[in-house]
């Protein structure tokens, strides 16, 4: 096996970083991040195809667990042009200058835990409508559609349920409403009185 120079200088350098970031650690844990907010992030030398180097991450992790823990949950944003179901758009979003600050893609196959020493210089935080698509694309990434698809179903055959129940109520009703009608009853007046009413009359 045939090992690069250039690529041993790299793991070298990262080595010499990832222990400076690691006696930042301790520290670290006190940072305040929260969910949807996009960070620099130091992703170091990888293997293979794994994320690496200096980029933007979004925060994924939720709140209760980005106070409680000196880690938290990212994802990367890249400008790769895939459209594998992993991968959503973001919002590009500019500075006050109109200078473009972030745009790309964020790739939830390559979400990673991390701890908040990796994290830079704060960029923006993203909108409502790019978080739900991340979401999505983390559903998708982990296998979680047919779950959720299946909770929709079954909340679809309640709702269903619900509606032909309600439906058989207000035909009770009208039924109900006709009755009296011919009954001539008064308002208040129960159709039970009314039939003794009329026995009473009959029996006299």
């Amino acid at each position: 096996m045939k090992i690069e120079l250039v690529q041993a200088q790299k793991m070298l350098e990262w080595l010499k970083t990832k222990l400076y970031l690691d006696a930042l650690s301790d520290k670290a844990k006190t940072r305040a991040v929260k969910r949807g907010q996009v960070y620099r992030c130091n992703f170091g030398c990888g293997i293979g195809s794994e994320m690496q180097k200096d980029r933007p991450a979004v925060i994924i992790q939720n709140n209760v667990g980005n106070n409680r823990s000196g880690n938290t949950i990212v994802i990367p944003i890249t400008h790769d042009t895939s459209i594998l179901p992993c991968v959503a758009n973001i919002t590009p979003q500019t500075d006050i200058d109109g200078n473009t600050i972030l745009d790309g893609q964020a790739n939830a196959s390559n979400m990673m835990c991390i701890s908040k020493a990796r994290l830079g210089d704060y960029v923006c935080s993203l909108t409502n409508a790019d978080m739900r698509l991340i979401d999505e694309a983390i559903a998708k990434t982990v296998g979680l559609m047919g779950y959720y698809a299946d909770l929709t179903k079954k909340l679809n055959d309640k709702l269903e349920y619900i509606t032909r129940i309600k439906d058989d109520r207000n035909k009770a009703q009208d039924e109900l409403a006709k009755v009296r009608k011919e009954l001539g009853l008064s308002e208040g007046q129960s159709i039970i009185n009314k039939i003794l009413e009329l026995k009473k009359s009959i029996d006299n």
